[in-house]
C-alpha cells in the first residue's frame, strides 16, 4: 500500500506527514507548500484534476488520505479540461459533504481508495469527560453543559443544510455559526463580537465542534489542533466542546499544557 496525503491548509498535513514519513504528499497550490514537508512531495493546481491523477500514478499511489482545509476556487478564469469541468465546477456550488462525496467517487473511479484520517493519527480522540481533570466550579460546569446542549441541538438541526461543523455559544446566546470561512475566522468573528459587549460579565463563550449527522467520516471529520485552542484563549473563550468519537484532536500534549496554564476547559461528549 502506497499512501498519498493530499495537503490543504494548516498544521494538520505537516503533522500527519511527520507521523507517516513514507507517505507521498500532494500539495494543493495556495494551500500548502512542498518546502513544509520532508516527505517526497509535489504541488498541483486545484483546477487540474488530470494532473492529480498523473502524479499519483507516477508515484504508484494506491490509497489517499485528505488533510487540511481546501477552499473552493473563487474565480475560474482558466480553461478547464473535460475532467476539470465535470469535477471542479460542480463542487464549487455544493455543500462540503456533497462536494467531498463527489471527490471520493472521482478518485474511486480512477482506482484509488480514500482512507479515513483517523487511521493515520495516534491517540486522536479523547474519552468523555472534562479536561484538564480537575474539579470545576459548579457555576462553570453548569454553564458549559447548558451551552453544549444548545450548541449540539443547533448543529444537529442545521446538519441537513450541509454547512459548518462549529458554533460559538454562551449559555443560550448564539455568537456565530461556521460557514464557508472556516473555524478560525468564525472564532475571530465571535471573539470580536463578544469583546465589543463591554457590559457583559458572563463567562467566556464556548466553541462547539462536532460532526454533522450522517457525515462521511472517511472524508471529513472536524479537527481541533493547538492553534484552534490558542485562538479561543486569545479571545477569552472559556471552553471547547468536542465529540469522543467524532472530533479529531492532534497535538494533545501541547494542548493539555496550554489549557492548564490558561484556565481553559475541554468538555468531551
Amino acid at each position: 500500500m502506497k499512501v498519498c496525503i493530499i495537503a490543504g491548509c494548516g498544521g494538520l498535513p505537516v503533522y500527519l506527514a511527520k507521523e507517516n514519513k513514507d507517505a507521498f504528499v500532494l500539495c494543493i497550490k495556495e494551500h500548502s507548500h512542498t518546502s513544509s514537508f520532508k516527505n517526497k512531495a509535489s504541488s498541483v493546481s486545484l483546477l487540474d484534476p488530470d494532473n492529480w491523477i498523473k502524479i499519483l500514478n507516477l508515484n504508484n499511489i494506491s490509497h489517499i488520505v485528505m488533510a487540511g482545509k481546501i477552499n473552493r476556487p473563487k474565480v475560474i478564469n482558466d480553461k478547464l479540461s473535460k475532467t476539470g469541468e465535470d469535477l471542479v465546477k460542480k463542487i464549487s456550488f455544493l455543500g462540503d459533504d456533497s462536494a467531498l462525496n463527489l471527490i471520493q467517487i472521482f478518485f474511486n473511479k480512477q482506482g484509488f481508495e480514500i482512507l479515513p484520517l483517523y487511521s493515520f493519527l495516534k491517540d486522536c480522540f479523547l474519552p468523555k469527560g472534562f479536561y484538564p481533570e480537575r474539579k470545576l466550579l459548579p457555576s462553570l460546569q453548569k454553564y458549559i453543559l447548558e451551552s453544549a446542549e444548545v450548541g449540539i441541538d443547533l448543529l444537529n438541526t442545521i446538519s441537513r443544510f450541509d454547512i459548518g461543523q462549529s458554533v460559538v455559544v454562551s449559555s443560550k446566546l448564539i455568537y456565530a455559526i461556521e460557514g464557508q470561512e472556516g473555524t478560525d475566522i468564525m472564532i475571530d468573528r465571535a471573539g470580536l463580537i463578544m469583546n465589543k459587549n463591554i457590559l457583559s460579565k458572563n463567562l467566556g463563550p464556548v466553541l462547539i465542534k462536532l460532526p454533522k449527522i450522517n457525515q462521511n467520516i472517511n472524508l471529513d471529520l472536524p479537527v481541533v489542533g493547538f492553534d484552534t485552542v490558542k485562538r479561543c484563549i486569545k479571545y477569552g473563550f472559556s471552553s471547547l466542546v468536542i465529540s469522543s468519537n467524532g472530533t479529531l484532536i492532534f497535538e494533545i500534549k501541547k494542548i493539555m499544557n496550554l489549557i492548564k496554564k490558561n484556565d481553559f476547559c475541554i468538555y468531551v461528549v
